[in-house]
């Protein structure tokens, strides 16, 4: 147990009774709402989509307002970590409807925010004033992705990995410096340490070599992501053969 604040929280550990709990109630909320929507009239999920869009950037900004007050520096408070600008995607996507914005949010969004609740860099267990809102900034991430694929059935395609792969090595090669510039009290997409507590990266080599096995990893789980869309267009496309062969005969 830790002192902090004048009082005493439990230090995090991932995949304990209450982090599974979390993560269940999360993910549990971020699928119930989408399906609650679907086979709704096109305003009705337009305006709900919208109702979404504005909960995500109202909670950003809450949460870069308050950051600094939580006792972290103002640099960690900076909306640029990975999840941060997927929120930003899928909200600019529930409101004008780019596609682009889908890919981005989609990719960036379930990869990243997958990583963070599953193997979160928290400190403390609630109570502590960073666990609500640090799940409920990853939730909300799910949430819009999920009300585009099940409410307004949006889906990545194959040619989505190239494209964010391509998007990605650019905003990775802008962000380097930033948190060089920055300092210490930056390190926005994990690029120029590693995250704290035990996590994947914790079997990395030291910085900066631990971008060496980043790039592979991040490609794998991009095409893991398009993978069951991929199957699901592979049996679509046999079963369009084999009826179209028997038409032939």
């Amino acid at each position: 147990m830790f002192v902090v604040d004048y009082m005493t929280y439990t230090p995090f550990e991932i995949f304990t009774p209450m982090h599974l709990l979390t993560i269940a109630i999360t993910l549990g909320l971020a699928l119930f709402i989408p399906l609650a929507f679907l086979g709704r009239r096109e305003e009705t999920r337009y305006i709900a989509g919208v109702s979404i869009a504005v909960v995500i950037v109202y909670h950003m900004m809450r949460q870069t307002v308050d950051t600094p007050s939580f006792g972290y520096p103002w640099q960690q408070a900076l909306p640029l970590h990975m999840c941060d600008l997927s929120s930003i995607a899928i909200a600019v996507y529930l409101v004008s409807r780019q596609r682009i914005y889908f890919v981005i949010g989609y990719f960036w969004g379930i990869g990243g925010t997958t990583m963070a609740i599953f193997q979160s860099d928290l400190q403390y267990f609630y109570p502590h004033i960073t666990y609500v809102p640090f799940f409920v900034s990853h939730g909300l991430i799910l949430l819009g992705v999920f009300y585009a694929l099940i409410a307004l059935h949006e889906r990545p395609v194959a040619r989505d990995i190239l494209t964010t792969i391509g998007i990605t090595i650019c905003a990775a090669l802008i962000l380097y410096p930033i948190n060089l510039f920055l300092g210490e009290n930056a390190n926005f997409w994990y690029l120029t340490a590693k995250p704290q507590g035990l996590n994947l990266m914790t079997f990395f080599p030291e910085p900066p070599f631990h971008l060496v096995p980043i790039v592979p990893l991040v490609i794998f789980v991009f095409c893991l992501l398009y993978l069951p869309f991929g199957i699901r267009d592979y049996i679509a496309q046999n079963r369009l053969g084999v009826f179209l062969k028997k038409l032939r005969t």
